[in-house]
């Protein structure tokens, strides 16, 4: 009978709804009213709450966090149908544990298929005009998640390497025993026991031996089907962690050049400041030279000149000395 597992998906569920019970419960206690109506006039006592929801994007995380749950427990479950099956005490048809087998390496593939596609896509479902923040957290969780599933996908593919090393091994310890290539016999006077040709018991286990082959044949087809979607599955993670590595790689250098850029504007911003106050110097220096007309005159020409753009002679365009 076909079961499934929906302990992880309960969990899920059940922690959001705690959540949003406890989120409620602050919302609506006096202190905490107190403390987010923002009436004080010290900045540090109110508490900025947005009534934002959260992104879209988020619900596609949790729904990754399951499925990595799931694909954790269905390896453990996959593990344990391996260990039964290479080490069953009896020679009895084993055909349930290969059909188990089989299923379960499906639902690992196809969950693995899964979040990759969740992962791909969690950047579109991102909204147009989030912020930096959002789009640096989002960047943060989609590496992460990629470097999760890389791990796995890496485990998953070294257990099923075992298990078909294994079964290799098996196979050639049981050719000792059905080696044809030995006799069995002397040629002598028991040659007239192949000319009476096989028992009814012989064929039965020649037409069984042989139905044995075929199965372990098609299951190591499969195993290795399920190694080459790995590969393909590890492929693709790797370009994407690639480029994660890639877009940080680009912040920096920006980051790096708006530094550069600005410690460049901040010179050139001190050697105006010093062009402009030199001609304020020598002006106030010249003050306190002599009290004449003339002098006081001359003062008052160059503080009304002082801004305007002199000649290569010193003196205003179309103006003379007094």
């Amino acid at each position: 009978m076909a079961t499934r597992r929906l302990t992880d998906a309960f969990l899920l569920l059940r922690n959001n709804s705690i959540q949003t019970r406890q989120l409620l419960a602050e919302q609506l206690a006096d202190d905490r009213m107190a403390l987010v109506s923002g009436i004080s006039l010290d900045p540090e006592a109110a508490i900025g709450v947005t009534k934002q929801s959260p992104p879209k994007w988020v619900d596609g995380v949790d729904e990754i966090q399951c499925d990595v749950g799931r694909i954790k427990q269905k390896m453990k479950d996959l593990a344990i149908l391996h260990d039964q099956h290479l080490n069953r005490p009896t020679l009895d048809d084993s055909s349930e544990q290969e059909h188990a087998i089989e299923i379960a390496t499906q639902e690992v593939t196809q969950l693995f298929h899964r979040c990759q596609r969740a992962v791909q896509a969690l950047p579109s479902r991102a909204r147009r005009a989030c912020s930096e923040q959002e789009e640096r957290l989002l960047r943060n969780v989609v590496a992460s998640l990629a470097q999760a599933l890389q791990e796995l996908s890496t485990g998953f593919r070294l257990a099923q390497s075992g298990y078909l090393k294994r079964m290799k091994n098996r196979e050639e310890r049981s050719q000792h025993f059905f080696d044809t290539s030995v006799p069995l016999m002397d040629d002598g006077e028991d040659n007239t026991l192949y000319d009476r040709g096989f028992t009814d018991d012989q064929l039965v286990l020649v037409e069984q031996n042989t139905l044995m082959v075929e199965e372990r044949e098609r299951e190591i087809r499969q195993i290795v089907q399920s190694i080459s979607d790995l590969n393909e599955i590890f492929r693709d993670l790797g370009a994407m962690i690639v480029e994660q590595g890639t877009v940080l790689d680009r912040i920096d250098y920006s980051v790096e050049q708006a530094c550069m850029k600005t410690e460049d504007g901040l010179k050139q911003l001190h050697k105006c400041f010093t062009r402009k106050i030199r001609p304020v110097h020598f002006l106030v220096s010249l003050r306190p030279a002599g009290v004449s007309s003339h002098v006081r005159r001359s003062f008052s020409c160059f503080t009304s000149v002082r801004l305007c753009p002199f000649s290569a002679t010193g003196r205003p365009p179309g103006q003379r000395w007094p």
